[in-house]
């Protein structure tokens, strides 16, 4: 059996994103047949609304808070070096395979226990509430990756934009999104619109729940029958903004057709979506950091999950789901209301998106997650850091790799450099190796950047000159789905660049 110490802050008694994102991973974890998953709880148990759904899993055992200490815990929950302190018990008393845990000032305090470091899965460690840019959190962060065994994101923007801060998580950050079930018990019928507007979630000013409550209005004067349905119970009272919760309690509560259901479990979450309308999931920016954009909603994954159209800001991340084609994203507030009218009215939109967001959360079910951690908590994953998606522009770096990049081939080199620069300008050759003495800045379009971290070094570049004798050279190449050219001299390089990439247009060379 691999046993997974899975820990988060998040309190599951409430409903947010950040405790649905529990049950979740929970679930993906527990796809392993072979997996047994120890559950710490922050806080005391006061309602099984997400509790409910993880006992229903039979290798996912729940530790109460209060055997992390002594004292009565309240409210609030474990402080962090408690609930450090009985991980660090329960991993004695039984140890693990795997220890994940997710919140920034917890992981920062297990990678100082020697006992906890080399399995360490830190989860989700660059938060949007935290300045990327301070100097002091970059090196809490490096601490953070130097003392795990793996960095993990939630999606492919965030991985990069991780390893892009912090160079030591460079080749062990991997990827574990938020998920939803195979198939859903339900799926809304794209065929015909219903009358409502969904919105699940919690209620800070970075959701702007009263601006969607405005809309609601004015359209159910245009609709008399038309329904909001609103989920969730978690209302934020921001010191700064002491007028959010009492304005927010009030249109909850007293806005006709408005239907606030509350907390409920996840399942009962999915059937009340999947009897249609059109969901939202809206943000307003001078709320909330534009970090957001590279995040993985799980609002979104459970709407999509039964074919509902979205109305949703379109982001990085959101476009990789959807497609940046997706007829429903809106950039500004404004554009909200207009759209809402169109998508209530037109079967074909209303249609078009309902497919589009169905089939997008497929690549989210539970499984599909769990493939992709599959190989890391088999120990066998380091191979698979380098299926990685290709960085923006790499198709025009061409890499030189092992014995191709030896000093004595450095003039060849260098006229293929030039060779490339005079067909496109925008073309630089990249070579795996520090620059021979006296070349270093001598060619604009050659660079030199050592290998030293082989799965993000291939991301930077697109195909790669390399010797055919070269077996380790080849073999990264396959395995990083780079293309290997195996010639030197620039006339044919140029032929098997401008073959290959279409040379935006050129015909190839002869």
């Amino acid at each position: 059996m691999t046993r997974i110490l899975f820990y988060s802050s998040a309190n599951l008694n409430t409903i947010d994103g950040s405790a649905i994102w529990v049950q979740s991973v929970a679930e993906t974890l527990h796809v392993g047949a072979t997996t047994e998953i120890v559950l710490p709880l922050r806080a005391p148990e006061t309602r099984d609304v997400i509790t409910g759904l993880l006992r229903r899993l039979p290798r996912v055992e729940l530790v109460p808070a209060q055997r992390a200490v002594s004292r009565k815990v309240g409210a609030n929950g474990l402080a962090t070096n408690e609930a450090v302190d009985l991980i660090e018990r329960l991993d004695q008393e039984k140890p693990f395979d795997v220890i994940l845990i997710r919140k920034f000032e917890v992981a920062q305090a297990a990678v100082r226990r020697p006992s906890l470091r080399a399995r360490l899965w830190s989860t989700y460690v660059l938060e949007p509430e935290n300045d990327p840019k301070s100097a002091a959190h970059v090196r809490d962060l490096t601490e953070i990756a130097v003392g795990s065994c793996y960095l993990v994101a939630q999606s492919e923007e965030m991985r990069a934009l991780t390893e892009a801060i912090v160079p030591a998580a460079r080749g062990k950050t991997i990827l574990l999104p938020p998920a939803i079930p195979s198939s859903p018990a339900r799926r809304a019928d794209p065929d015909r619109i219903v009358p409502r507007l969904v919105y699940t979630g919690k209620f800070s000013p970075f959701y702007p729940v009263r601006q969607m409550v405005g809309f609601f209005e004015e359209l159910r004067g245009e609709i008399p029958s038309l329904e909001f349905h609103v989920v969730g119970d978690k209302i934020h009272r921001p010191r700064e903004e002491p007028s959010h919760a009492p304005l927010l309690d009030r249109a909850l509560t007293g806005t006709p057709g408005l239907i606030w259901h509350g907390g409920l479990p996840r399942d009962q979450v999915e059937l009340l979506i999947a009897e249609g309308g059109v969901a939202l999931s809206l943000w307003d920016y001078r709320f909330g950091s534009r970090m957001n954009d590279l995040v993985i909603s799980t609002k979104l994954l459970d709407y999509a999950s039964v074919g509902v159209p979205v109305i949703l800001n379109r982001t990085a991340a959101q476009e990789s789901v959807l497609g940046p084609d997706y007829p429903l994203f809106v950039t500004s507030l404004d554009q909200v209301l207009p759209l809402l009218r169109r998508t209530l009215s037109d079967p074909v939109l209303y249609r078009e998106a309902s497919e589009r967001t169905f089939a997008g959360s497929r690549a989210f079910t539970y499984p599909n997650a769990f493939a992709g951690i599959a190989p890391f908590l088999a120990g066998t994953g380091s191979g698979e850091l380098l299926h990685r998606s290709k960085l923006p522009g790499a198709e025009r770096n061409i890499g030189v790799l092992g014995t191709a990049a030896r000093p004595d081939r450095q003039s060849a080199i260098e006229a293929i450099a030039t060779a490339l620069a005079t067909r496109d300008e925008r073309y630089r050759v990249v070579v795996a190796a520090g620059p021979p003495a006296g070349h270093a800045g001598a060619i604009a379009s050659l660079s030199y950047a050592p290998a030293d971290d082989p799965p993000n070094w291939l991301r930077i570049v697109g195909p790669v000159l390399v010797d055919p004798s070269d077996a380790a050279a080849l073999e990264q190449l396959a395995a990083a789905g780079s293309t290997p050219i195996t010639a030197m001299e620039p006339e044919r390089v140029l032929a098997s660049i401008f073959g290959l990439a279409g040379g935006d247009g050129a015909a190839p060379t002869a």
